[in-house]
């Protein structure tokens, strides 16, 4: 692919710098929101809240487009995970979209650049085919995180291609970068990201977050465009699916059952490795999995069956997880043995 072909986050960051002295942009820490530290969690970023009030005059031909992500370290590269979809209630004040832009990703260190660009869009337009392209292809830009970056990375360039060669530039756009504590800038921490089309002194007084909803002391916002992304840091994963993992119990389970005990040894040998090398997790996390895995796999030789109440790992129940002082001193060679 040509090089000088845009991909559309570069195409929402060139608004953003063109338009930086227009617009309002503020982080709203939550309350006690402590920052995360590389390696001790993950970062998923939402659509909370958006306003168009140039919309009311597009007519029903046209509607809002979403684009948005993140982009952070992932495998050894910054690596972009966005999405282009159509939000899923109307672009009005006060309207709690709760709209998840990503899957949870792990903050290994680095920069965090969010990013989100609301595109018009006509309702018979190549943006319109884009949007339902992109809402086919949204249950696959998750876990393996790989291979959702890859696919993430081409609708990227692909519509970049559509809105170059329709000359579409974003109605309102931001880009934004957040570092770990101590790294001089703007510190990763949940919170709400506001960007508002109007500069500081034409904003009514008072504008806060106020339980998750953009306000001022008149009430809620109106008369401007803007977003509200929200940020949200964990320290524990709450949507682990493995559906790999899954696939290789129940062939271990049948070499078991089989008779066939070497091959059940590879078989959960893989698996063990599988989870430890997991890009999906932070390290901590990884050894969690790997000995959940060894133990799920090991149930073949106590039940003669693979379990069918409890367990499993598509999703993996996060509180059947080895707490991390368990594995802690677990070795990789302890758990293949």
């Amino acid at each position: 692919m040509s090089g000088n072909i845009r991909k559309v986050g570069d195409q929402v960051r060139s608004w953003f710098t063109t338009n930086a002295k227009q617009l309002t942009l503020r982080f709203y820490a939550d309350d006690g929101a402590e920052p995360l530290d590389p390696g001790e969690g993950y970062v998923r970023l939402w659509l909370a809240e958006g306003f168009l009030a140039t919309a009311r005059s597009w007519g029903n031909d046209h509607f809002p487009a979403l684009h948005g992500g993140v982009t952070l370290s992932f495998a050894g590269r910054a690596t972009p995970f966005t999405r282009f979809t159509k939000p899923s209630a109307p672009l009005s004040a006060g309207v709690y979209l709760d709209y998840p832009m990503t899957t949870l990703l792990p903050f290994v260190g680095g920069t965090v650049e969010l990013e989100a660009g609301l595109y018009r869009a006509t309702v018979a337009g190549p943006l319109a085919a884009a949007v339902e392209i992109g809402g086919k292809l949204a249950s696959l830009i998750g876990p393996p995180l790989s291979m959702a970056a890859d696919i993430a990375d081409k609708i990227s360039q692909g519509l970049g291609i559509v809105l170059d060669a329709q000359k579409e530039a974003p109605v309102l756009g931001l880009h934004h970068t957040l570092v770990s504590d101590g790294g001089g800038g703007q510190v990763l921490r949940s919170g709400s990201l506001v960007l508002i089309n109007a500069q500081e002194h034409e904003l009514p007084a008072g504008l806060r977050m106020e339980n998750g909803r953009l306000r001022s002391d008149s009430g809620l916002l109106t008369g401007f465009d803007y977003l509200v992304l929200r940020v949200e840091c964990r320290t524990e994963h709450d949507e682990l699916r493995f559906p790999q993992l899954a696939s290789l119990q129940q062939r271990a389970a049948t070499e078991w059952l089989s008779g066939e005990v070497e091959r059940f040894k590879q078989i959960r040998a893989l698996a063990i490795t599988e989870a430890v090398g997991s890009a999906d997790l932070i390290a901590r996390d990884r050894f969690r999995l790997a000995k959940y895995v060894a133990d799920q796999i090991d149930l073949v030789k106590e039940l003669g069956a693979v379990p069918q109440e409890d367990g499993g790992f598509d999703p993996v129940p996060a509180r059947l997880l080895p707490d991390a002082e368990e594995v802690a001193k677990l070795t990789l060679d302890d758990l293949l043995a």
